[in-house]
Protein backbone atom coordinates (compact mmCIF):
# COMPACT_ATOMS: atom_id res chain seq x y z
CA UNK A 1 0.00 0.00 0.00
CA UNK A 2 2.75 2.24 0.74
CA UNK A 3 1.96 4.07 3.98
CA UNK A 4 1.94 3.71 7.49
CA UNK A 5 -0.16 4.93 10.31
CA UNK A 6 1.53 6.15 13.40
CA UNK A 7 -0.64 5.34 16.48
CA UNK A 8 -0.35 4.74 19.99
CA UNK A 9 -3.80 4.67 20.87
CA UNK A 10 -5.01 0.98 21.10
CA UNK A 11 -9.01 1.69 19.83
CA UNK A 12 -7.02 3.36 16.50
CA UNK A 13 -4.96 0.62 15.84
CA UNK A 14 -8.11 -1.64 16.10
CA UNK A 15 -9.63 0.58 13.60
CA UNK A 16 -6.15 0.28 11.55
CA UNK A 17 -6.18 -3.76 11.68
CA UNK A 18 -9.83 -3.52 10.50
CA UNK A 19 -9.10 -1.65 7.77
CA UNK A 20 -5.90 -3.87 7.05
CA UNK A 21 -3.43 -0.83 6.91
CA UNK A 22 -0.17 -0.82 8.59
CA UNK A 23 0.72 0.66 12.02
CA UNK A 24 3.87 1.88 13.53
CA UNK A 25 3.90 3.30 17.43
CA UNK A 26 6.62 5.59 18.67
CA UNK A 27 8.57 2.85 20.32
CA UNK A 28 9.25 1.36 17.38
CA UNK A 29 10.01 5.17 15.27
CA UNK A 30 12.44 5.53 18.40
CA UNK A 31 13.98 2.24 17.53
CA UNK A 32 14.25 2.77 14.14
CA UNK A 33 15.97 6.38 14.16
CA UNK A 34 18.63 4.60 16.82
CA UNK A 35 19.22 1.63 14.20
CA UNK A 36 19.79 4.66 11.44
CA UNK A 37 21.99 6.41 13.47
CA UNK A 38 19.73 9.47 14.44
CA UNK A 39 19.67 8.83 18.00
CA UNK A 40 22.11 7.07 20.48
CA UNK A 41 19.38 5.79 22.83
CA UNK A 42 15.55 5.58 23.34
CA UNK A 43 15.92 5.66 26.61
CA UNK A 44 15.85 9.56 27.12
CA UNK A 45 12.98 9.85 24.12
CA UNK A 46 11.16 7.04 26.73
CA UNK A 47 11.85 9.07 29.80
CA UNK A 48 10.32 12.36 28.14
CA UNK A 49 7.06 10.81 26.54
CA UNK A 50 6.64 9.43 30.37
CA UNK A 51 7.01 13.02 31.42
CA UNK A 52 4.90 14.82 29.34
CA UNK A 53 2.28 12.54 30.14
CA UNK A 54 2.40 9.52 27.74
CA UNK A 55 1.90 6.01 29.73
CA UNK A 56 3.99 3.30 28.94
CA UNK A 57 3.90 0.35 30.96
CA UNK A 58 6.68 -0.85 32.81
CA UNK A 59 6.81 -4.41 30.40
CA UNK A 60 6.37 -2.40 27.00
CA UNK A 61 9.41 -0.08 28.42
CA UNK A 62 11.77 -3.44 28.89
CA UNK A 63 10.39 -4.30 25.27
CA UNK A 64 11.43 -1.70 23.73
CA UNK A 65 14.79 -1.67 25.32
CA UNK A 66 15.37 -5.26 24.75
CA UNK A 67 14.44 -4.82 20.69
CA UNK A 68 16.94 -1.45 20.49
CA UNK A 69 19.71 -3.30 21.80
CA UNK A 70 19.74 -1.45 25.45
CA UNK A 71 18.36 -4.14 27.85
CA UNK A 72 19.54 -7.84 27.96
Amino acid sequence: MGYTAILDDRAARRCATVMQIPTMGTGAILILAKKVGLIASIKPSLDALQKAGLYLSERLIQQLLRKAGELS
